[in-house]
């Protein structure tokens, strides 16, 4: 999208810009915008891609650090001359308060992507955004919904991305499979199944749910699987 001069009242004008942003919304999508003045307020930021009443929006800005702050409709922020700053327009209320590595972050949405939260934080693909708990490494996948609407501010690490994930066939059989999208007759193929039979996935909630014929499902950590003959009966 091309860039829109502002200027202080929030007023659309014709000309060269002299600082830079990059203004995203609760997907990610992001325009750019040119400011001429070196401060601008929650409300230029929220003004400038068409949000009013401002007051329903969450205006942040993403710092250099990596960090992630609200700024309120009459606060000022600093642009950064010669580079370009983020900000995000959230329709919202109250934010969210959680951490990466250390980072303090925020987010009106109670359940961002894992990816979301690894772009705010600098991570490469090879990284993957992990939840730890006592007793408990909870890793997620990058399509994967993150609860950040607790009590707490939850607090996640990044760490190096395992290649393979270990899943579970017939109730005891470990398999460690490439992290990657396997079609149903690929894992039949993987799991040895017999001839004939069906393979079911079964769910956290225990469910056995048929694979149809060249379906394609992602394979995460700890996803069992079983198989069944023709009459439905379970092996």
């Amino acid at each position: 999208m091309e860039a829109v001069l502002m200027n202080t009242d929030g007023n659309r004008k014709q000309g060269n810009g002299t600082f830079e942003v990059q203004i995203g919304d609760k997907d990610f999508d992001f325009v750019t915008v040119t400011f001429e003045d070196a401060e601008v307020t929650g409300a230029q930021v929220a003004m400038s891609v068409g949000k009013r009443p401002v007051e329903n929006y969450v205006v942040l800005r993403h710092l250099n650090t990596g960090e992630l702050e609200s700024l309120r409709p009459t606060e000022t922020s600093e642009l950064d001359k010669n580079k370009v700053s983020r900000f995000f327009v959230v329709e919202g209320g109250d934010t969210h308060r959680f951490f990466v590595d250390g980072l303090a972050m925020e987010w009106p949405r109670k359940k961002p992507i894992a990816w979301q939260i690894k772009l705010l934080a600098g991570a490469g693909d090879e990284q993957a955004l992990t939840l730890e708990r006592p007793g408990v490494d909870l890793v997620f996948d990058d399509d994967e919904e993150v609860d950040i609407g607790g009590g707490d501010a939850e607090r996640f690490k990044l760490r190096k991305r395992k290649k393979t994930v270990t899943v579970i066939y017939g109730g005891d059989t470990e398999f460690e499979l490439e992290r990657r999208v396997y079609t149903t007759e690929e894992l039949m193929t993987e799991f040895g199944v017999p001839a004939g039979y069906k393979l079911d996935v079964i769910g956290s909630d225990g469910v056995f749910r048929e694979m149809a014929p060249g379906e394609r499902l992602k394979v995460r950590d700890g996803m069992e699987f079983a198989s069944h003959p023709p009459v439905g009966q379970s092996s």
